[in-house]
């Protein structure tokens, strides 16, 4: 869906703030956690790697190391950050190196449980976010504290391949006094991986579906580790540990975000365990999560049959916001691009989780695709005929979604609006259709009928793309197409452009 305003640009200012705080005043709602303290455990731990806790830990056993010797001071500060606004948080999304978490990181996270939203922050407003950062970390402009100096000696290799016996036995004797040791007795490193697979049954009924381009975060109390899957559902992180560690998903990357709450981040908490992570039935919410970002990372990092891509992540813009409505609605999705760029909220609603995958991915497509339009030519998406910005719309939903899916659209175009037009210039169907003209005659409704044969092929999706920027009209359209490219079936370009139109 996409939203056009034909006035004075003070005015259209003006309208876009008013709109836009009606469009977000629905955003304020209940976290996926009815009861937002059920994603944590309620014992806190005794962190390990306080300095604190180090330095005792040391002293009972540095005798045991005559010949060598440690310098137990602050190697890394325990965050709480606390954004106030939208821009805020965006500003610790755009380093790429921090690992937030938005809830205490001396916690342990229940498994299977969604983001969380803490009761002492209020809603609409951004939750706690969480971090172990190096002491020589460049802080954003955002409110922080410091919850504690911390010692993490695994994290400097250099120091770990000197001193690796010495180090091995301080943390496990700082586990044992903090009793962080469970049942655990010191191992072998071990290399967090696994497989991720999405159930999709418009894919495959029988078995799930490798889940591409996921970023998957091991954290074993202050240290977090990641690894992206590839194609088929694979990942490994880029670090080791010797005792459990906590896996989960944070349905993001780099470039977009999903939301399940006016500011949260979609999370999906795993399992607490030293081993492989193979999750390969996501189901429920996770599902709808999973779906919506398999669409997102489609258009922003696979083939797009040279379309352009979607905003990207800058300091001005930030991510690409999706906010995903765990309920029935009339829209399927709805975009608003000024909330993105003014920072007022989600630039993308998706709705209808109980829709088929290849439904619901279609809509992230035609979504993004406004997106994308906005991000190419404002001036034209925001001034021009929404029939243009809509019948493209459709035409990118058609051509991504059917490179995935067997996937049509011929009873989701409409007339005047959600056109078929793109699809008409590209496929070359030469199916037959009836339509109807309806023009007023000394003030009298008239009805012509005459059949319609589509007779127009061999454009591309990004052809059909560049014609549209600065034109603000359909006939502006369809004429630039003809200006600029030579196709043997031009001529039949007004017939075709007519038929979806009113005379």
């Amino acid at each position: 869906m996409h939203y056009i305003t034909k006035y004075s640009i003070f005015l259209m200012m003006l309208l876009t703030f008013i709109s836009c705080e009606k469009y977000e005043s629905k955003e304020i709602s209940k976290q996926g956690n009815t009861d937002n303290t059920s994603i944590l455990k309620e014992t806190q731990i005794i962190n390990p790697y306080s300095v604190t806790n180090m330095s005792i830990a040391y002293a009972n056993i540095k005798s045991s190391f005559p010949e060598d010797s440690l310098n137990i001071k602050p190697t890394h500060y325990y965050i709480k950050f606390m954004p106030i606004d939208d821009e805020q948080f965006s500003l610790l999304k755009i380093d790429s190196t921090l690992n937030i978490y938005d809830f205490p990181l001396d916690y342990v996270q229940i498994e299977g449980s969604g983001a969380y939203h803490d009761p002492a922050v209020p809603e609409g407003q951004p939750t706690y976010q969480y971090a172990s950062v190096k002491v020589d970390y460049s802080f954003p402009n955002v409110p922080y504290q410091i919850l504690e100096n911390l010692y993490i000696p695994e994290e400097d290799q250099i120091l770990y391949q000197s001193h690796e016996n010495l180090i091995d036995s301080l943390v496990y004797e700082s586990l044992r006094l903090t009793n962080n040791l469970g049942d655990e007795m010191r191992g072998d490193h071990w290399q967090p991986k696994g497989n991720i697979k999405l159930r999709d049954e418009d894919l495959d009924e029988n078995e799930s579906i490798p889940l591409e381009g996921v970023k998957v975060r091991a954290r074993r109390l202050m240290t977090t580790y990641t690894g992206i899957t590839n194609r088929d559902g694979h990942f490994e992180c880029d670090g080791t540990f010797k005792y459990k560690a906590n896996y989960s998903i944070k349905w993001e990357r780099y470039d977009f975000e999903i939301r399940d709450s006016w500011l949260g981040t979609a999370t999906y908490n795993g399992p607490y365990k030293k081993g492989d992570w193979n999750l390969d039935d996501t189901i429920g919410v996770q599902k709808f999560y999973g779906t919506i970002f398999k669409a997102a990372h489609h258009y922003y990092y696979k083939d797009i049959k040279g379309l352009r891509r979607p905003p990207q992540n800058t300091f001005w813009k930030t991510q690409l916001t999706i906010r995903a409505y765990n309920e029935a609605n009339a829209d399927n999705g709805q975009h608003c691009a000024p909330c993105r760029f003014l920072g007022l909220g989600s630039a993308i609603k998706i709705y209808n989780p109980q829709h088929p995958s290849s439904e619901i991915y279609g809509t992230v497509m035609h979504e993004i695709a406004h997106a994308s339009h906005w991000n190419m030519d404002q001036h034209g998406y925001n001034y021009g005929c929404d029939i243009n910005a809509e019948s493209y719309a459709r035409g990118v939903q058609w051509v991504l979604t059917n490179m995935v899916y067997d996937y049509n659209l011929f009873d989701k175009y409409s007339r005047y609006r959600y056109t078929g037009v793109a699809q008409d210039m590209i496929d070359g169907s030469k199916t037959t259709t009836s339509i109807y003209y309806y023009f007023s005659k000394d003030n009298e409704w008239v009805v012509l009928y005459r059949s319609y044969y589509d007779q127009v092929n061999g454009y591309t999706i990004r052809q059909i793309e560049d014609a549209l920027i600065g034109q603000e009209g359909w006939p502006q359209w369809k004429n630039n197409i003809k200006y600029l490219y030579n196709n043997g079936t031009e001529n039949n370009l007004d017939a075709t452009f007519d038929y979806w139109i009113l005379q």
